[in-house]
C-alpha cells in the first residue's frame, strides 16, 4: 500500500470514529428537541461568533508574519491571511496537513522558501501549545473548589467505597505502573538516539527538534511584546466565540464568563484530536462538560455543541474556499508583489 493510500486511510478511519462519536452522543436523546434548539437559536449571536473567529484568524496571520520576518522575510498581511485559511480548509480533509498547505501555498504566492516557513510554523506551534497549557491552569485555578467538589463526588467517592479494604493492593498496583511507565520512557529514549530514518521514532525525534528550533526562533524574535499582545488577542477572540454562542440559545444564557474558559480549554483539547474538523471528539468534550459540570440538559447541550463547531467549520470552509480562490487566481499578480530583500534569500 502506497504512503498516500495509507493517509487517506487513516483518515477514513479517523472520520469514522468522529461520526461513531457523534452517533453515541446522540443516542438516547430527544433528536427533535435538538433540532427546535437549533431552529430557534438566536443568530445574531452566532454572526457575531463568525466575526471573532475571522478576525482572530487575520490576527494569527500577522502574527506569523513577524515570525517570517525573523528568517529575513516580508510578506503582506492578507497574503498570509489567505494561506492561513487555505490551510485550515485542508485541516477539514486530513488532519494537521493544513501546516504544510498553507506553507506550500505562502511559498508559491511569495517566493518564500517552503523550509523558512515550515521553521516559522513549528515555532507558532509552539507557542501555542503553551498558550493552551496557560488557560488550562488557568481554568483550574480559577474553579479549583468547583472542580475539587466534582472530582471528589464522581471518582473519589466511589473508590473509596469500594477499596477501602484494599489500600495494599492499590498502593502496589499504582507502584507497578509507575515502574512500567519509566522503562517505557527509558526504552523510548534510547530507541530515539538509535532512530533510523526510516523508523516512526525518527519522526518522533523530528518532531522534537523542530520543537526545540521554534523556541529559539521565538528566542530571536523582535518586537516581542507586540507578539505577545497578538496573541493574547486570538485567545481572547477564540473565547468570545465560545462565550457569544451561550445567549444563541435560552439554556446556556445564563452561563458565567468563567465557564467559556472552561469550554475553550476543553474544545481545544478536542478540536487537537486525531480527526478532521475535531468531529466528535469536540462535541463530545463540550456535552459532557456541559452536562456533568453545570448541569445543562443533554439536548440544549448537544445543541451549542453543533453551533459552535458549525460556526467555525463555517467560517473555516468559507473564508478558506475564498482564499484558495483568491491566491489561485490573483497568486502572481502585481497587487501580491514580491519584496525585494527577498531574491538574495533564494538559496536558503
Amino acid at each position: 500500500m502506497s504512503a498516500s493510500a495509507r493517509r487517506y486511510l487513516r483518515v477514513l478511519i479517523s472520520l469514522s470514529l468522529g461520526i461513531l462519536l457523534l452517533w453515541l452522543i446522540t443516542r438516547g436523546q430527544d433528536v427533535g428537541l435538538i433540532v427546535q434548539h437549533l431552529r430557534q437559536a438566536n443568530f445574531l449571536w452566532i454572526f457575531l461568533a463568525m466575526i471573532c473567529a475571522l478576525v482572530s484568524h487575520f490576527l494569527r496571520a500577522v502574527r506569523w508574519n513577524m515570525l517570517i520576518g525573523t528568517m529575513g522575510y516580508h510578506t503582506r498581511p492578507f497574503q498570509t491571511f489567505y494561506a492561513v485559511m487555505t490551510g485550515y480548509l485542508a485541516n477539514l480533509a486530513i488532519p494537521r496537513m493544513g501546516e504544510i498547505t498553507r506553507c506550500v501555498t505562502l511559498g508559491k504566492a511569495s517566493n518564500t522558501p517552503f523550509n523558512a516557513l515550515a521553521g516559522t510554523v513549528v515555532a507558532e506551534r509552539v507557542f501555542d501549545v503553551i498558550s493552551l497549557f496557560f488557560i488550562v491552569v488557568m481554568t483550574i485555578a480559577f474553579q479549583f473548589v468547583f472542580l475539587k467538589d466534582f472530582i471528589h463526588r464522581l471518582f473519589w467517592e466511589p473508590l473509596l467505597a469500594r477499596g477501602t479494604g484494599n489500600w495494599g493492593s492499590i498502593v502496589l498496583a499504582l507502584a507497578i505502573l509507575l515502574l512500567l511507565l519509566t522503562l517505557a520512557a527509558w526504552q523510548l529514549w534510547n530507541k530515539l538516539r538509535a532512530a533510523d530514518e526510516d523508523s516512526i521514532y525518527f519522526r518522533i525525534k523530528r518532531q522534537l527538534r523542530g520543537f526545540v528550533i521554534g523556541f529559539k526562533t521565538i528566542a530571536r524574535l523582535r518586537g516581542k511584546v507586540w507578539f505577545l499582545v497578538y496573541t493574547v488577542c486570538i485567545w481572547g477572540l477564540y473565547y468570545l466565540t465560545v462565550y457569544l454562542c451561550f445567549f444563541a440559545i435560552e439554556a446556556t444564557s445564563h452561563l458565567s464568563p468563567i465557564v467559556g474558559v472552561t469550554l475553550l480549554a476543553v474544545g481545544s483539547l478536542g478540536i487537537l484530536a486525531p480527526v478532521p474538523g475535531g468531529i466528535g471528539t469536540y462535541h463530545f468534550l463540550t456535552i459532557i462538560t456541559l452536562v456533568e459540570l453545570y448541569g445543562i440538559e443533554s439536548e440544549p447541550a448537544t445543541s451549542y455543541a453543533y453551533i459552535t463547531h458549525a460556526t467555525q467549520i463555517a467560517v473555516n470552509v468559507l473564508a478558506g474556499s475564498a482564499s484558495w480562490i483568491i491566491l489561485s487566481v490573483h497568486g502572481k499578480r502585481p497587487w501580491f508583489p514580491n519584496q525585494p530583500d527577498q531574491a538574495k534569500h533564494q538559496k536558503l
